[in-house]
């Protein structure tokens, strides 16, 4: 993966948030349903992030690329994700949403993911 994918990875899609838009709040669909909301997300450009929550046996959140943003819809506060609920779900989690990432956690993940070894969305490469 080049350098600019990874950068892509970790951006909002262009057009996908303005200079005041937040997404925190959103419901989150996955290409095969509903997986939760947004309960936090960060805009800086090369780093942006969702922090997509859901119940199971209390909260779970889990950091998710911006870059998997198909589409956000703020008239229907939606955000529209490339990938599935279990690979949202294979995502590092995260203890408290309005936190700043582990990014050694995040780049163990990125590292993996460059590594060749899987590739998110994970898939057996």
């Amino acid at each position: 993966m080049a350098e600019s994918e990874t950068r892509d990875l970790w951006s909002f899609p262009e057009g996908a948030v303005g200079h005041s838009d937040s997404v925190k709040g959103y419901k989150v669909l996955a290409s095969d349903g509903p997986v939760g909301e947004v309960s936090w997300a960060d805009y800086k450009p090369g780093e942006s992030y969702l922090v997509v929550s859901y119940r199971h046996h209390g909260d779970t959140h889990h950091v998710v690329p911006a870059g998997a943003i198909v589409r956000v819809d703020h008239e229907a506060k939606t955000c529209t994700l490339a990938v599935t609920c279990d690979e949202v779900k294979a995502t590092p989690q995260h203890e408290d949403p309005e936190t700043p990432v582990d990014w050694d956690q995040v780049n163990q993940f990125e590292r993996g993911m460059l590594g060749g070894g899987f590739a998110w969305p994970y898939t057996d490469v």
